[in-house]
């Protein structure tokens, strides 16, 4: 059952949690490694500062990025290489409020990935040469029932925490709904 579910996924088009901040983490690493490639550097090395758990996944896109801009991405720490250091700032998958698609629609949960990382490019003599700030933000709505499917199993920091408050409850639209009618109905028998 849950096989022909995640099929179903699959051929709808729902990205998992883990695809989202992958994108995300693509669209904010694209200007950066641009910015470096436009510096003349053909080597550097790459160092991710910070504890975040999401380390791994911004230094494999950052190297995949700085290759497809030629530059290369050294393993080495030698004492005359450009260093390009990268700290994640925001990086993760978070839910906001549920709501209802129609008055009587079924619940929604809105997605949101963001990537936010600083990136600092010291020359070989420690010379900070370029500082960046990028970003990119990734959304989807699901329903609640896809959430526990889309959410990864085994890397935790990428799900986010779902709220059991719902926004746009089918009260809400009535009561609205009733008051206008009614002032209109004042308005239109105060005419008489």
């Amino acid at each position: 059952m849950i096989t022909v579910f995640m099929l179903g996924l699959v051929l709808a088009g729902s990205m998992t949690n883990m695809d989202m901040v992958e994108t995300a983490v693509i669209d904010a690493m694209g200007p950066v490694a641009e910015q470096v490639s436009a510096q003349g550097i053909e080597s550097v090395t790459l160092s991710i500062q910070g504890e975040h758990e999401g380390g791994w996944l911004l230094e494999q896109i950052a190297t995949s990025a700085l290759s497809a801009t030629g530059v290369t991405v050294s393993n080495s720490r030698e004492e005359n290489m450009w260093v390009l250091n990268i700290r994640p700032m925001e990086l993760g998958v978070r839910y906001a409020q549920t709501r209802r698609s129609w008055v009587l629609g079924g619940r929604q949960v809105p997605r949101i990935a963001s990537c936010e990382i600083s990136a600092a490019l010291v020359d070989p003599d420690g010379n900070v040469i370029l500082t960046t700030r990028e970003g990119a933000v990734v959304e989807s709505t699901v329903s609640p029932s896809e959430v526990v499917v889309l959410e990864s199993s085994t890397e935790k920091w990428v799900n986010g925490e779902l709220s059991d408050e719902e926004s746009g409850n089918i009260l809400e639209p009535l009561v609205v709904t009733g008051v206008v009618t009614a002032l209109v109905y004042l308005f239109y028998s105060s005419r008489n």
